[in-house]
């Protein structure tokens, strides 16, 4: 009898701790996510150069957008994130499953630097506006920019924010990553670099700039199709018809990251009413694709790709509930003997309403240009006077 009361003692004992435990992690635990459903007008390529493939397409609803993220604060300075997300404009080509898309664990080291290991953002880019699944309401845009420079990959992430005694304050990151979000350990696959910061005053001004390098021999890149993703764009939002959920199409597929050099400067004005950017860079790559530029292949050469890049941008924000904005971006080819013939630009103009906190509804034209040496995707390389096509897109986002 002594032994079971004993053993009942301890049952409830360890009850109570288990309740204790899960109520002590459920209040260390964040959940939030978003939910995006999208619509566009038949986006079709027009002009001698158009991809026979997309040249005819109707309207239609995109594959809906899911995410839902996870924080939880496992001591004062250490935390963890994932996000689990069914993403079909990145990497996932139409299986409908949900996958970890983007995850770190994250160390405070004092109040002002961190670091982060797991999956890192691997960008020249400085002020993020952004649409990446579900994860749009940060974008007032549809779709991402003509010259977007941004993947994700597997590394660590160093970074700091300061605050100045004027008021300003100054940030920074640094990344060494691979270029995959699975194990390659190729013999002669290197690391990539990245280094990016900014000088924010306080009136809203802003000055940035960011660098990233890529070290691969061809060896061990031959048979994938790009030794770093960051040069040729993320997925985007328009959708042709004959081009998967995660195509590049949209992007310039110059650069093929495998022996590269990137750079890219911002300047930014941002108040509660007006927004205003402006960037200029350039990607440079000791290699190109065997078979020419414009679409991806898996064999290379030792053959100089170069690119210029530059946009801008603006938002007025008339309240609460609506804003309209504006941004025009264009590359230039300049690899090899290319010097004319060889821009593309995006320009896209569009609005959106808040109809809550949570709930944002976009609606955008977009217009995009694609000259005969320019690479752009919708368009087959070196064919005389190039492509263009343009559309409407409406897109519903609700996060919680």
């Amino acid at each position: 009898m002594k032994l079971k009361k004993i053993a009942v003692a301890t049952s409830l004992s360890l009850a109570c701790f288990s309740a204790m435990s899960a109520e002590n992690w459920l209040d260390r635990i964040e959940l939030s996510g978003g939910i995006m459903q999208s619509w566009q007008t038949g986006m079709e390529v027009e002009g001698a150069a158009a991809d026979p493939g997309n040249a005819k397409t109707d309207s239609g609803f995109h594959r809906l957008r899911f995410g839902l993220n996870i924080n939880a604060q496992v001591t004062e300075q250490l935390s963890i994130f994932a996000e689990l997300a069914e993403e079909p404009n990145d990497w996932n080509d139409g299986s409908a499953s949900i996958s970890q898309d983007l995850a770190w664990i994250q160390y405070q080291i004092n109040q002002d630097v961190g670091v982060r290991l797991g999956n890192v953002v691997s960008t020249t880019q400085n002020f993020l506006r952004y649409s990446d699944g579900a994860s749009v309401q940060t974008n007032p845009f549809v779709g991402n920019s003509l010259v977007d420079m941004i993947t994700a990959e597997e590394g660590i992430w160093f970074y700091g924010v300061h605050e100045l005694n004027n008021g300003s304050t100054v940030t920074w990151d640094g990344t060494i990553s691979v270029p995959d979000f699975f194990a390659d350990f190729s013999d002669n696959r290197g690391y990539n670099l990245g280094l990016r910061g900014t000088y924010n005053l306080a009136n809203g001004l802003s000055f940035g700039a960011g660098v990233f390098s890529t070290n691969h021999e061809i060896s061990a890149v031959t048979g994938k199709s790009a030794g770093s993703l960051i040069a040729v764009g993320d997925g985007d939002n328009y959708q042709f018809a004959s081009t998967a959920p995660n195509a590049r199409a949209t992007h310039p597929l110059i650069v093929p990251g495998v022996d590269a050099f990137i750079w890219q400067a911002d300047i930014q004005y941002m108040t509660d009413s007006i927004l205003l950017h402006a960037l200029y860079g350039r990607a440079e790559d000791d290699v190109s694709w065997a078979n020419g530029q414009g679409s991806f292949q898996t064999s290379y050469i030792e053959q100089e790709s170069e690119m210029q890049f530059w946009s801008i941008e603006g938002r007025y924000t008339f309240n609460k509930h609506f804003y309209l904005a504006a941004r025009y971006a264009e590359s230039d080819n300049e690899s090899g003997n290319i010097n004319n013939n060889n821009t593309a630009t995006r320009l896209q103009v569009g609005g959106g309403w808040w109809m809550n906190d949570s709930t944002l509804f976009k609606l955008e034209y977009v217009r995009q240009e694609e000259e005969q040496f320019s690479g752009g995707g919708t368009a087959l390389f070196g064919v005389g006077d190039g492509t263009e096509w343009d559309g409407v897109i409406v897109e519903a986002s609700v996060s919680f």
